[in-house]
C-alpha cells in the first residue's frame, strides 16, 4: 500500500511514510520536507494528495 501511495504522491510533489502506528501514514512536501498530515489512515492519505495535485 506504502508504495502505491508514494506512486500517487510523487506527482503532488509529496512523500509517504510510514508512521508510528500500524496502517498508519505521515505525508511530507518533498521540496521543503514539511510535515503535510499525521498519523493517518490509507483513505485519508489519498484525499490529502489529491487536495495538493
Amino acid at each position: 500500500m506504502l508504495e502505491d501511495l508514494n506512486k500517487k504522491a510523487k506527482k503532488a510533489g509529496l512523500h509517504v511514510a510510514d508512521a508510528k502506528k500500524r496502517d498508519r501514514y505521515s505525508i511530507r512536501k518533498v521540496k521543503n520536507g514539511k510535515l503535510v498530515a499525521k498519523n493517518v489512515d490509507a483513505e485519508e492519505a489519498l484525499r490529502v494528495i489529491k487536495q495538493y495535485k
